[in-house]
């Protein structure tokens, strides 16, 4: 049969069409680039695979096999450009919905895995680090900030309850469990590092020591897993890191312990959206996830995992005079300021060693501790409603970062006391006149305790505040209308007399040293009460600071 030229011609742009049509649903999806390619700490021919989830598991499985099968063949002997051999192993990893992997690739092996419709995105493996940066041998604990509205206090109150029953997994560079700080509630997990299963760096150590130390933690009575995905030099990939997040997740669920679980990282490094995701699903299993802002003086949205929007990131401050610390990262990613100048904590040269370090790191644990105490303390077990209670204590105080930057929250960590004890005893009494005079505080204390809260009288006058600390006093206080109630202030059960307000009006107080409480103070209003308004604790402890 012949064909004319018009029909070849028809022939041709049928072909044409048909060929620019039908193809194209089946195509490989393009390659794309390569996340974090141009990051400065990355780690040569070393990739984590992230994989896309609406692809059901099977689907995933069954490529990440064909992957396996083909790495293992192609990395025989094959070593990467700065001369690491190559491994032939694959590192998967599943937290809820979210599955990726970790290998090592040449580059024409990584773009093949790239183009896989199964495949979200492949993001460079880069090295993390610890964010500790000073060490001095002497300087004072920082832990009595947390439960003081202003700096200079000298005690830290806490509840008896302490974090009891909570799990905090330290991840870092081990932990030196065997030290008398831990009291035998330190654990070791697992190590994604070579080296020994322990602490030879002394950071995660520290650390865990701020955690739930003894003498220098904030949740006392909390227990301690050490994940290792640092090393001696306290640097780490960030695909170990997520192995280390698989097991903290895995451990959870094995332990029965979602809902009373804390996690802390005091590391950082260039921003991954790998390490981030997989933060969400570590706050979407029942996990609070606590990290520290980093070190660089920059904006904590440029690193990870400070950047996550689900962990509570934390910068750093000065307890002396709540300035942000010169080091400390800032920005919108910032949700909370702690002490992290001149922090004292656990060594590691013996089990009785201390040491102090400063930065974001030593930071973190004070949140992660905190969010431990307040855990078992309130009952909250939502990692969201975790956050949100600790930022609403810290707003309450008042207080807030000096030297700060324009755009980061101003909120500085706080654990809510606001009464003193003495042997137990609880301080203070709060009574408002109606619409006349007020009373003061009565507050016994041996140089270790706090004065109790100020009341005010309906439009009317303000008793002061008693402090008791061998003879220092912290400050009057003025009331309402030009009245002003005096203050007692004792050391060591001697007093130096009443306080008579100007006007008609008293507000003289009784303050007794040594841990015995005086008469109560007399107020000419029409109401009196102990602790008024005030939530009742079982016991609340009060630590010198070191």
């Amino acid at each position: 049969m012949a064909f004319s030229g018009n029909m070849l011609l028809g022939l041709v742009l049928l072909v044409a069409q048909l060929t620019a049509a039908a193809p194209q649903a089946l195509a490989p999806k393009l390659n794309l680039p390569i996340v974090n390619a141009g990051a400065p700490d990355i780690i040569p021919n070393r990739y984590i695979v992230v994989y896309n989830s609406s692809f059901s598991n099977s689907a995933i499985d069954a490529k990440m096999s064909s992957f396996s099968a083909a790495i293992k063949k192609r990395n025989l002997n094959k070593r990467s450009l700065e001369g690491r051999q190559f491994s032939t192993e694959i590192t998967p990893f599943k937290m809820n919905k979210w599955r990726a992997m970790a290998l090592d690739a040449d580059d024409s092996m990584i773009m093949d895995i790239n183009s896989a419709e199964e495949v979200e995105y492949v993001e460079a493996d880069h090295w993390v680090k610890t964010q500790a940066t000073i060490a001095q041998t002497n300087a004072p604990l920082g832990l009595q900030r947390l439960s003081e509205s202003q700096p200079g206090q000298q005690s830290y109150l806490f509840d008896e309850s302490a974090g009891e029953g909570i799990m905090v997994y330290v991840v870092d560079t081990g932990v030196r469990t065997s030290h008398v700080e831990f009291q035998g509630r330190a654990t070791f997990g697992k190590s994604f590092v070579e080296g020994a299963q322990t602490d030879d760096n002394g950071h995660g150590s520290h650390v865990a020591g701020t955690i739930a130390g003894a003498t220098f933690g904030v949740a006392k009575k909390a227990s301690i897993t050490a994940v290792k995905v640092l090393n001696a030099e306290g640097s780490g990939q960030n695909s170990g890191i997520l192995g280390g997040l698989q097991f903290v997740m895995n451990d959870v669920k094995q332990k029965n312990l979602t809902g009373r679980a804390v996690m802390n990282m005091s590391l950082g490094g260039s921003k991954s959206q790998a390490m981030n995701r997989a933060i969400e699903a570590i706050f979407k299993s029942g996990i609070v996830p606590v990290v520290a802002a980093g070190n660089e003086n920059q904006d904590s949205a440029n690193v990870s995992p400070a950047s996550s929007p689900n962990a509570i990131t934390v910068g750093a401050i000065d307890a002396k005079n709540d300035q942000r610390a010169k080091f400390s990262n800032f920005g919108e990613a910032v949700d909370i300021f702690a002490p992290g100048v001149n922090v004292l904590s656990v060594g590691i040269k013996s089990d009785t060693d201390t040491k102090t370090l400063s930065g974001t790191s030593m930071a973190s644990p004070h949140i992660a501790g905190l969010a431990a105490y307040l855990m078992r303390l309130q009952n909250v077990q939502d990692p969201a409603q975790v956050g949100e209670l600790m930022k609403n204590l810290g707003s309450q105080t008042g207080a807030k970062v000096t030297n700060n930057v324009q755009g980061t929250t101003p909120v500085i960590a706080n654990n809510g006391h606001t009464e003193a004890a003495n042997g137990g005893q609880q301080g203070g009494n709060n009574n408002t006149g109606n619409g006349a005079q007020q009373g003061g505080n009565n507050n016994a204390g041996n140089g270790a305790q706090r004065g109790g809260n100020n009341n005010v009288g309906n439009g009317a006058q303000q008793g002061g505040n008693n402090n008791v600390g061998n003879g220092v006093q912290p400050g009057n206080n003025i009331g309402s209308g030009g009245q002003t109630g005096g203050n007692n202030n004792v050391g060591n059960g001697v007093q130096p007399g009443n306080n008579v307000g100007s006007g008609e009006q008293t507000g003289g107080n009784n303050n007794i040293g040594n841990g015995r409480t005086g008469n109560r103070n007399q107020q000419t209003g029409n109401n009196s009460g102990r602790n008024n308004g005030q939530q009742k604790r079982r016991a609340v402890f009060a630590l010198k600071a070191f």
